[in-house]
């Protein structure tokens, strides 16, 4: 379903639908994780493909457009900047340990019901949310406590 969303964008914008964009397309619905571009370019390699750097960027920017792939922070400070697939409009949640980095995608019902209300609350029609929690995970408080 995501894929006919992709293409009829791309329909729409009068650009075509090529085998770089939908390998790009298709290796980032395979993956089951957020990724930066550099790991979508190995990964995309390692599967054979030759697809330049831009080629990537460019349609990770068509992908952002067309409301498939959301960019998210992943660091309080807001530089790791990872891209996480997001083929429905769906949310993106995550829970970032402040001291490893691991982080955990979560989904939950409230998160989406609060953020609805508070789009509403000052005019907004919500059309999408992403959430990031910083905290310390059990691993990190357990070596923390162990010092």
């Amino acid at each position: 379903m995501s894929l006919e969303m992709f293409e009829s964008f791309l329909e729409e914008h009068c650009l075509k639908a090529t085998r770089q964009r939908r390998s790009v397309y298709a290796e980032i619905l395979a993956m089951d994780e957020h990724f930066d571009v550099d790991s979508l370019l190995l990964r995309l390699k390692q599967n054979g493909q030759r697809i330049s750097k831009a080629t990537i960027y460019r349609t990770l920017q068509l992908l952002m457009e067309c409301g498939l792939l959301r960019r998210v922070q992943l660091a309080p400070d807001g530089m790791d900047a990872m891209y996480a697939a997001c083929p429905e409009g769906c949310a993106i949640d995550n829970l970032v340990c402040t001291t490893c980095g691991k982080t955990v995608q979560f989904s939950k019902e409230g998160v989406c019901n609060l953020c609805e209300d508070i789009a509403t609350k000052y005019g907004f029609a919500l059309s999408s949310h992403c959430l990031n929690i910083f905290a310390v995970c059990p691993e990190c408080q357990k070596k923390q406590g162990d010092e």
